[in-house]
């Protein structure tokens, strides 16, 4: 492996900061009298951008977490916190790109795109669009970033700083293994040979499969 300080990070770029909560908890607060709950009776119900009618909706998660996954090939694309809004920016084609999944606890409710459009033009909240609009961006970006024309080892190191931002109770409670392999195409035996090295070098700290911490710069090379 090779360290050059000098050197940019080669796709080992940290994930986006943190999300703009006031202006998504407004966008959420404005939508919500209209919306219409998602009863979650079991674990990751499956809910898309198209409602029944065939017409877009958007989907507000008030609590808990939901996972999106690609509709091509059941890739988990990233897991949205609440709150959250999703299906906002997708157009008529996008909207059938990705399908989601919550947990039995979280609390999910829908309501038509044209509906919510009117509500946040009704209200004035061009800024918390903005905000909740650049946030989206640069999610999408950071994940194209990561994933288009990247090796193995540039996509385990993203996904690594990707965990290490996330709060500790979820590291403690998932595997970092699984969660590479969850959102590549990665091999297992690629995956696992590659965290087994950057352990060995005392680049990341792992104890029972679960990541402890990133303990100094990962290298630029493999």
């Amino acid at each position: 492996m090779k360290t050059n300080n000098n050197l940019s990070s080669n796709g080992k770029k940290s994930p986006p900061g943190q999300k703009p909560l006031e202006a998504i908890t407004r966008l959420v607060e404005v939508c919500l009298p209209h919306a219409t709950a998602v009863v979650a009776d079991e674990k990751n119900i499956p809910i898309t951008m198209n409602a029944e009618d065939g017409k877009q909706q958007i989907i507000l998660l008030v609590e808990g977490d939901i996972k999106g996954y690609r509709s091509s090939d059941n890739l988990l694309y990233g897991i949205a916190s609440a709150p959250a809004m999703l299906g906002l920016m997708t157009s008529e084609y996008s909207s059938t790109s990705f399908i989601f999944k919550a947990n039995k606890d979280s609390k999910v409710w829908v309501l038509p795109r044209d509906v919510a459009i009117d509500l946040i033009a009704e209200h004035g909240l061009v800024r918390e669009l903005i905000a909740y609009t650049t946030s989206f961006t640069d999610y999408r970006s950071y994940h194209s970033d990561l994933m288009i024309n990247r090796t193995a080892y540039d996509i385990i190191c993203g996904l690594l700083l990707e965990m290490e931002r996330l709060p500790e109770e979820f590291r403690r409670k998932n595997s970092m293994a699984n969660f590479i392999l969850e959102r590549s195409n990665l091999a297992r035996s690629g995956v696992m040979k590659i965290l087994a090295d950057l352990r060995v070098g005392g680049y990341i700290d792992i104890q029972n499969g679960k990541l402890i911490a990133i303990n100094k710069r990962l290298p630029d090379e493999y």
